[in-house]
């Protein structure tokens, strides 16, 4: 009688824990260093006023901390949709997890990298260089922030997979709609401050944000059935 494999379960990868524990070590360097700066541009997100001064990236602590937080963004959307995907576990082993975690994370640091430049060159053409630059302090630090939002829903999926997908699915589209509501919300405060530009928003976030991560999607998608 031949042993059937046990399923891939994300808490006993070696290799996705460990990266989750060094994760925690960072944010916690992040919160002690810049806890304070990153509490009061949260709140100037629905206090908003123009003369606050965004997260400052300017000091080699402060740049440290933004990269610290764009890999937790990172790596907390690879291991949901990793988790996503993962519809037949007995297909997956430790070492073609690693693969895959490696391979969505690196697309979608490409995705962001790109998307920060297709931004800065729309920005600066279409808009004045103030609008530009308050609007690129905006959007970075809520991507920056979708990783300590995402938190919840990878604690639930390493230490409680027993809890029906759909519970962490629900929570993870609640944070993208939260995500889109803030871009927009800062879009109109900002850069369009015209209520009757809702066709140019919607044309503008097309082309850059939806369609970007749309592809993103199919190719991650196209990938994970290539190394699964």
């Amino acid at each position: 009688m031949t042993d059937m494999p046990a399923p891939y379960c994300m808490i006993n990868d070696n290799v996705i824990m460990s990266l989750f524990i060094i994760n925690i070590i960072g944010m916690s360097y992040v919160l002690l260093m810049n806890g304070a700066n990153i509490f009061e541009t949260f709140k100037s997100h629905f206090y908003y006023n123009r003369s606050s001064a965004p997260f400052n990236d300017r000091t080699h602590i402060t740049r440290i901390c933004n990269m610290l937080m764009y890999i937790q963004t990172i790596l907390y959307s690879s291991i949901l949709i990793m988790n996503f995907f993962m519809q037949d576990s007995y297909k997956i082993t430790e070492e073609n997890s690693t693969l895959l975690l490696v391979t969505i994370m690196a697309v979608i640091g490409g995705v962001l990298f790109l998307k920060r430049i297709a931004y800065s060159i729309v920005n600066k053409i279409l808009f004045t260089a103030n609008k530009a630059t308050e609007w690129k302090g905006v959007y970075l630090f809520t991507i920056k922030m979708i990783g300590f939002a995402l938190a919840p829903a990878v604690v639930t999926v390493l230490f409680l997979p027993g809890l029906h997908i759909n519970y962490v699915l629900y929570y993870t589209i609640l944070i993208i709609i939260a995500y889109i509501c803030i871009v927009i919300n800062s879009l109109i405060k900002i850069i369009f401050t015209k209520k009757t530009n809702c066709l140019d928003i919607f044309l503008y976030l097309c082309a850059l944000e939806f369609l970007p991560f749309a592809m993103a999607w199919k190719f991650i998608e196209q990938l994970s059935d290539f190394i699964i």
